[in-house]
């Protein structure tokens, strides 16, 4: 209270934000954590690593000394093939998710990215009948961001609807440009659309939880590494999804654009 002569003439009020000293603190410690996951899952998946490659190569020497008539043998032998490259692949999965965290950001045009992995999947695609096509605003902005990170995010997305779409064919399209929020910030917004079944609508609130796939080869980390890559990037990630196809939405801050985005 505020007093003079031994009266109260009002109250003060005092108050101190810490919610950025909190969000500080917090990721401090979970970049923290993440660091000691990634030391432990490095160790490991180098003890499991070797294991699966010796067992790799003993299916394949086996396959060599199998009868080609002994079909049976020949199928169940490229069954724990497959065992072994799901193996591989779910252990550089779990690799990666544990070390996101160190990034090393940059102007980045995301054009130029995109283009260049569309002519990579350019050869895929042409083989199961699938066209893309690209659309860039003039007006695009470069973004802020870690180029190996990000085309991890585009290629995960990429490698989704290719899959989805499979020998039936279709078309992905991307559409970048820009995008303003309610508060005025830009960001540049890349759409990556495909025509593939679409998802269900109670699976759309898991697509991004670790180890939840759709796919019988899948790790289900893929949608993971990539929301995390892009809320690093203080960025956004969501999707349309309906029958008929699905549409990845990714906003990223542009060049001296750091708050967080509010749509």
């Amino acid at each position: 209270p505020v007093k003079q002569n031994n009266k109260i003439l009002g109250v003060l009020f005092i108050f101190q934000d810490i919610s950025e000293h909190e969000r500080t603190k917090i990721r401090t410690q979970q970049l923290e954590q993440r660091a000691l996951l990634g030391e432990v899952t490095a160790v490991f998946a180098h003890e499991v690593r070797n294991p699966i490659n010796n067992i790799s190569t003993g299916l394949q020497l086996m396959a060599l000394n199998t009868p080609k008539e002994d079909t049976e043998a020949h199928e169940m032998i490229q069954r724990l093939l497959g065992d072994c490259t799901r193996l591989t692949n779910l252990m550089e999965s779990v690799l990666t998710f544990s070390r996101t965290g160190n990034y090393n950001f940059a102007p980045l045009d995301l054009g130029s990215l995109l283009e260049r992995l569309l002519k990579r999947w350019r050869p895929r695609m042409e083989r199961l009948g699938i066209q893309y096509h690209v659309k860039i605003a003039p007006d695009t902005l470069p973004v802020r961001g870690d180029q190996r990170s990000l085309d991890q995010v585009f290629t995960n997305l990429i490698s989704n609807a290719v899959r989805v779409m499979g020998k039936q064919g279709g078309t992905l399209a991307v559409k970048i440009g820009p995008h303003f929020s309610s508060g005025g910030k830009a960001f540049t917004q890349v759409d990556i659309s495909d025509t593939g079944p679409g998802i269900p609508e109670e699976m759309r609130k898991q697509i991004f939880e670790p180890f939840f796939t759709t796919s019988p080869n899948g790790t289900g980390l893929g949608l993971s590494i990539t929301k995390e890559i892009v809320t690093a990037h203080r960025g956004r990630i969501d999707l349309t999804s309906f029958p008929g196809g699905t549409i990845f939405h990714i906003y990223l801050p542009v060049i001296n654009t750091t708050e967080e985005i509010k749509l």
